[in-house]
């Protein structure tokens, strides 16, 4: 029989440290009272059981060679879990790139906020969407201006062409910056022009001479409606000073950590210029379409032409990333896991020469059950064309395509029976493709090349705990804590 764990996430550092840490930190705060909040207990409680045969599996037959495997089953969380994060970047990339996403240009427009109103969009879901809603509205406009601006004159056959500018974008949420700060910022994918509805029938228009100065008037804009946003919820009174109302008892409050700062190995000179405090009262343009006012900093440097579809894809991965790469992590004393600092590796290294940041085990636990999303928070948005009920979406978005389906999945559940608690799976896509697509494993291909038969689906303690038995593994999943020296087996952790 094959054993075969989709990423074995109790060897992985990320695993380990969280899995020590996490009961602690549930002691502590209740000890000291303090409240955590269910969404973020059911995270960790799940993401514990991703990948662990203990919990439950899935076993499968050759019908040619009798060779037997087991996979065990998936969390799905949003915030922790590197693979469930992995493949749903992967669907989604691929879903938007052939089913989404004209033959259009793209550019990615990237907002992020002052620390006041970081904390604001961290506590109320409704003032996050209300504030993505207003700065897609903004860029949207500013597109359909230009572009009736480059058309003033333009005729079809000889008559006026009937100019009706709109546009679209892809919005994704992000709650986390490199650091693993809680930083919830906007990442909005934009179609870079507008489509026109004429007398010649439906076209797209590129935006010329797109600069920084350009963008100008759009931050200036930005802030303009955020102001009247952050009113008319509350968050800012008349005379313009801070006013933070209080929440309904049913919105979900984040995650407190009690130790927020993470230690820092700095290098570089701190007297250089570009670390220095610029004036908020005027627009810095720090690169090439990179502006920063008033403490926003507003970033639409990065276009994809029409034709480059795998840059899209990797643009749409970055986009809608997890927090952190199990990859990018390591023991500071490998010697000593048990009481090591974490150190995490930066993708890139920061201006004063930073490429890694250490934390205590527990400092990384909260920061982690700090970034965790709130319940039922859509973290991908669609604006203008991309929108399910535009009056244009048929024309322009070209639709899902067949998907082929896999022995290993269950059907998705059909359009016309909803589930009450989710919306139908209307672009279900087969398990089995997303594992070989992500980490290239079939796990229903034999070794010998037949396709594997699904036999059982073991969810029940005694089955699991023979099957566990039978292949000599210890019938107990790995212990959460950290382990006391008791003479037993002690599995956890070791490789």
């Amino acid at each position: 029989m094959a054993i075969y764990a989709r990423h074995a996430p109790e060897k992985t550092v990320f695993y380990q440290t969280l899995a020590r840490s996490w009961p602690g930190v549930e002691t502590d705060y209740r000890a000291a009272d303090e409240a955590i909040p269910k969404h973020v207990g059911s995270e960790f409680n799940r993401y514990f059981k991703c990948g662990i045969l203990q919990h439950g599996f899935v076993r499968l037959k050759c019908p040619n060679c009798d060779l037997e495997r087991i996979v065990g089953y998936s969390c799905k969380t949003r915030g922790l879990c590197g693979s469930c994060s992995a493949r749903r970047m992967e669907q989604l990339s691929n879903r938007i790139e052939q089913e989404v996403w004209p033959n259009a240009d793209a550019r990615q427009w990237v907002l992020s906020f002052p620390f006041q109103v970081r904390s604001w969009l961290a506590r109320n879901p409704e003032l996050l969407s209300a504030v993505n809603l207003s700065v897609c509205q903004e860029i949207s406009e500013f597109y359909a201006s230009n572009v009736a601006g480059q058309l003033q004159g333009d005729t079809y056959q000889g008559r006026p062409a009937q100019i009706t500018p709109v546009t679209g974008a892809i919005s994704f949420v992000q709650f986390f910056g490199s650091a693993l700060n809680l930083t919830p910022h906007l990442q909005i994918m934009f179609m870079d022009g507008a489509w026109c509805r004429g007398l010649g029938g439906l076209r797209f228009v590129r935006v010329n001479k797109f600069s920084s100065e350009s963008m100008i008037d759009v931050i200036h804009g930005i802030i303009g409606r955020l102001e009247g946003v952050f009113k008319e919820l509350g968050y800012v009174r008349n005379d313009g000073e801070a006013n933070e109302p209080e929440l309904a008892e049913e919105v979900p409050l984040p995650f407190r950590p009690r130790a927020p700062k993470a230690y820092r190995r700095r290098g570089g000179d701190k007297s250089n210029v570009l670390f220095q405090q610029t004036d908020p009262a005027m627009v810095s343009i720090q690169g090439w379409c990179n502006l920063h006012y008033r403490w926003f900093s507003l970033h639409a440097g990065v276009a994809i032409k029409a034709d480059d579809r795998s840059g899209l894809k990797k643009l749409i991965r970055y986009t809608s990333r997890s927090p952190v790469y199990p990859s990018n992590l390591a023991y500071v004393d490998p010697e000593s896991p048990e009481t090591s600092f974490v150190r995490l590796t930066l993708k890139k290294a920061w201006r004063d020469g930073t490429t890694s940041l250490e934390f205590s085990q527990t400092a990384f636990t909260e920061k982690m059950a700090e970034l965790i999303p709130p319940t039922w928070f859509n973290l991908t948005r669609y604006f203008g064309v991309f929108a399910p009920n535009h009056f244009l979406r048929d024309f322009i978005v070209p639709g899902p395509k067949k998907k082929k389906t896999s022995d290993i999945d269950l059907p998705p559940p059909k359009k016309s029976q909803p589930s009450c608690t989710r919306a139908p799976a209307e672009y279900w896509e087969p398990w089995a493709d997303l594992l070989t697509r992500t980490f290239g494993i079939n796990p229903m291909i034999c070794s010998c090349g037949a396709k594997m038969i699904v036999e059982e689906s073991v969810t029940d303690a005694d089955g699991i705990a023979a099957m566990m038995v039978k292949m000599g593994l210890a019938a107990t999943p790995p212990p959460l804590g950290k382990l006391k020296v008791t003479g037993e087996l002690q599995y956890l952790f070791e490789d």
